[in-house]
Order: structure tokens, then sequence, then C-alpha cells
């Protein structure tokens, strides 16, 4: 059991850091560390929170190269995946999140 508390840390962190990078709009970079603590959720709910934020990366890296249905594709999968965390899960505010990579498609 002591592992397991050090493996829900790490989750956490990798979440964190993800986050840390989307105001800068470092999508990859937010991509790859929800794509970390994907991997390392322990639980169904973990991972659907993980995987909603690997979509909101990815819809703000689509949104930078250019592609627009790609970056519309994303959202769409990010706030299916969200929705049932609105509006703050793990101490992340992701409304404000979302709301984010929407303002940075104006």
């Amino acid at each position: 059991m002591a592992g397991r508390g050090v493996e829900l840390d790490l989750f956490q962190g990798a979440l964190t850091v993800g986050v840390r990078h989307l105001p800068k709009g470092e999508y990859f970079a937010a991509y790859r560390s929800f794509l970390r603590a994907a991997a390392l959720a322990e639980g169904e709910a973990d991972r659907e929170l993980a995987r909603g934020l690997v979509h909101l990366a990815a819809a703000g890296h689509k949104l930078r190269l250019g592609d627009v249905r790609g970056y519309e594709r994303q959202l769409a999968r990010a706030r299916r995946r969200l929705t049932p965390f609105l509006p703050e899960a793990r101490r992340l505010d992701l409304a404000g999140l979302l709301g984010l990579v929407v303002r940075d498609a104006r």
C-alpha cells in the first residue's frame, strides 16, 4: 500500500505539469504530461480525466498547426470526457482550462 501513495503523487504531478504548459501555449508538452498521467492513473475516473486533458492539449496543438477541423474534433472529445468532472477536479479548474483553449481559437 505504501507504493500506491507515490503513484498517486506522480499522477497529480503529471497533471500539474501539464496544466502549467497550457497557458503558455505549450500544447505538445502538456499533451505529453497528460499522457503520462493517463498511464499512471489508478482508477477509471482518473484515467478519463487525464484522457480528457490529453484531448484538450491535442486540440490546442492542432490549432497551432492550423488544423481547424482537427482542433474541433479534439475539443469535442475533450468536452465529452471532461464534462462529468466540471467545473473542477483534483484541484484543477477544468472549466478555465477549456476556456483557455477555446479563447486561443479566437
